[in-house]
């Protein structure tokens, strides 16, 4: 497997929609595809999954992940860390496409309300490409959380 860099990632993302005419509607619903069959090969007996989004294109990613999970019958809770009026783009396409409701938080209170921690399995659908460090408000709380926790995370 090659490792690839920040700047890599995007190329490589731009060039195959923009060379080769993938959308990148097309490129998120393979990734989510993706994490949905990795988690039926290694996870196959988890049965409470939560799935993490942020607001970006690693968050749509998530949204299709936690689709296709769903559809396959997994208990599913999809926590959104961010307002669904901020998500743009491609991600707001394909949260619109959910068949679940996404909980919005927005503190790391909130997270333990609503039952964040209280899975087999954690798909981290937070942070992407684009972030830049450090990690603020109710996304470090996440990733403070998916830290701590026993059970296992996919991202």
């Amino acid at each position: 497997m090659k490792i690839v860099s920040t700047e890599e990632m995007r190329a490589i993302d731009r060039a195959t929609s923009e060379r080769f005419g993938v959308p990148s509607l097309t490129l998120m619903e393979n990734a989510g595809s993706a994490v949905k069959d990795h988690v039926f090969s290694q996870y196959a007996s988890a049965q409470r999954i939560v799935v993490f989004c942020g607001k970006g294109n690693n968050g749509g990613d998530g949204f299709v992940a936690a689709r296709k999970l769903h559809d396959k019958g997994k208990n599913l809770r999809l926590i959104l860390l961010a307002d669904p009026n901020d998500l743009q783009g491609d991600a707001a396409a394909m949260y619109r496409k959910l068949p679940l409701e996404a909980v919005a938080v927005h503190s790391g209170e909130e997270l333990s309300r609503v039952g964040a921690s209280q899975a087999d399995l954690y798909v981290d659908a937070i942070l992407g490409t684009g972030f830049k460090p450090p990690a603020k408000g109710v996304y470090a709380d996440a990733i403070q959380l998916l830290n701590r926790c026993d059970p296992p995370v996919v991202a």
